[in-house]
């Protein structure tokens, strides 16, 4: 059985709202890191796999304890919209205030402003993810909002916008 296997197979047994949030990220992320070690020879590469399904095993107990034990509104059998959800530390004028704009009466183009958005979207789940302890989830939106920020550049070039 392959260590991509095993990871994915280890990923199921945590929580279905844990499983359905971050465990196509994680099986991807673990693939490239796989890629990555497997390059610099076997003995890196078999560290690095025992590394993460260790961890993978030793995360998996907090996560159900976690999930017993915090508010189902919280954590119940609907998984909650985290682009509406206010993360812990951010004012509430400051995370909804973009929810009254109105894209049409920018000076910015549709898709430089929805990726700007996306950017704001990103680094609010990253603070939400620290809050929470949960490293793991916010250097995922970390990597994503370092991604969506390149796309925010080459949108604006495309437009000739000038920062």
């Amino acid at each position: 059985m392959s260590a991509q296997r095993v990871f994915a197979v280890l990923l199921y047994l945590y929580p279905n709202d844990y499983s359905a949030l971050f465990a196509g990220e994680m099986i991807i992320a673990f693939q490239q890191g796989c890629n990555e070690h497997r390059i610099q020879g076997r003995a890196p590469f078999v560290r690095f796999v025992i590394a993460e399904l260790a961890g993978l095993i030793i995360r998996m107990p907090a996560e159900w304890i976690a999930k017993l034990t915090t508010d189902t509104s919280t954590r119940g059998r609907a998984l909650p919209d985290l682009r509406k959800m206010r993360p812990a530390g951010v004012p509430y004028e400051l995370w909804f205030a973009a929810a009254g704009m109105n894209y049409r009466q920018t000076s910015l183009p549709l898709e430089v402003a929805q990726a700007q958005e996306r950017v704001t979207f990103l680094m609010n789940a990253m603070v939400h993810a620290i809050n929470n302890h949960d490293f793991q989830a916010a250097r995922s939106y970390s990597y994503e909002e370092y991604r969506q920020r390149d796309k925010v550049e080459l949108l604006k070039k495309k437009y000739g916008l000038e920062q």
